[in-house]
């Protein structure tokens, strides 16, 4: 994939198609992230799993792969998300008025206003760039909640640390590993074991 010189914007991405789910942009500058591993996609499928069986009416968790636009300059994709429901966009002029709507056509590709809840699940490669730049990102946009998830590299534990935005900063509001319960409040209250997020060890 060639990538635009830098400073680059997400009109320029948007122009090349980079929407593999890899690339984000960080104030002009393109990253590349390396393809999650077994581990990290099988914590962030069970998450996703967790927060859709918690999630009241209003509130919709968004597949893996969704972007979120942060300025013109700057567009991350968070392991989840978790915003509105999304708005249903209209059916194409030649559909069967009888379908069903596909997920697809209801799941946008990306967002502009800030989501209730951005999650990152770190591996080696990404854990630093995740508590760093991204989490500085996230508490500038005015995303309120925010949780760090770091599975153990033996897949046998997680730890989860949740923030929470308060006056302008993030908050460390709770944290968790192996058997340990972990409730949350914010987006919606949930109580879960992090240990659950990851097979158990032989």
């Amino acid at each position: 994939m060639a990538l635009p010189a830098p400073p680059v914007t997400v009109a320029a991405l948007d122009a090349i198609d980079a929407d593999d789910g890899r690339v984000e942009l960080l104030d002009g500058l393109c990253v590349l992230r390396p393809w999650p591993t077994p581990l990290r996609t099988r914590v962030t499928q069970r998450l996703a799993e967790l927060l859709t069986a918690a999630a009241p009416s209003g509130a919709h968790v968004f597949p893996h792969g969704l972007r979120v636009e942060i300025s013109a300059r700057t567009l991350v994709i968070p392991d989840l998300v978790v915003g509105p429901v999304p708005t249903p966009t209209g059916p194409p002029a030649d559909a069967d008025p009888s379908a069903t709507p596909s997920p697809a056509a209801t799941t946008p590709a990306r967002i502009t206003e800030p989501p209730f809840l951005v999650i990152e699940v770190a591996d080696e490669h990404t854990r630093r760039y995740n508590r760093t730049l991204k989490l500085d990102l996230y508490r500038d946009r005015g995303i309120p909640s925010c949780w760090l998830v770091d599975p153990d590299p033996a897949g046998r534990t997680v730890t989860i640390e949740i923030y929470d935005l308060v006056d302008g900063g993030y908050v460390r509001a709770g944290q968790a590993s192996e058997a340990t319960p972990l409730s949350v409040t914010r987006p919606f209250p949930v109580t879960f074991i992090p240990a659950d997020l990851v097979d158990p060890g032989d």
